[in-house]
């Protein structure tokens, strides 16, 4: 899962993602700038916009899920 992510936050464009638990909770990657993975590529930290961050093990790692799109808004 942890090569899947870091192709993820290589790829241009980059794509909003989801990481998702062996628990069933989920992160949001809203940029390449929001996650990034140790040298050993065994864990991955993901930042939030309020400075706090989780460091996850590639064991726990459940699934890449990528952002559903966002609704339009009609007048």
């Amino acid at each position: 899962m942890i090569g899947d992510i870091r192709e993820r936050l290589e790829t241009a464009p980059f794509k909003p993602f989801y990481i998702v638990t062996s628990t069933g909770k989920r992160y949001c990657v809203p940029s390449a700038d929001h996650a990034s993975t140790n040298p050993r590529h065994s864990r991955v930290v993901v930042w939030f916009d309020d400075d706090r961050s989780v460091t996850l093990a590639g064991l726990h790692i459940a699934a890449v899920e990528k952002l559903p799109p966002k609704k339009s808004k009609r007048s």
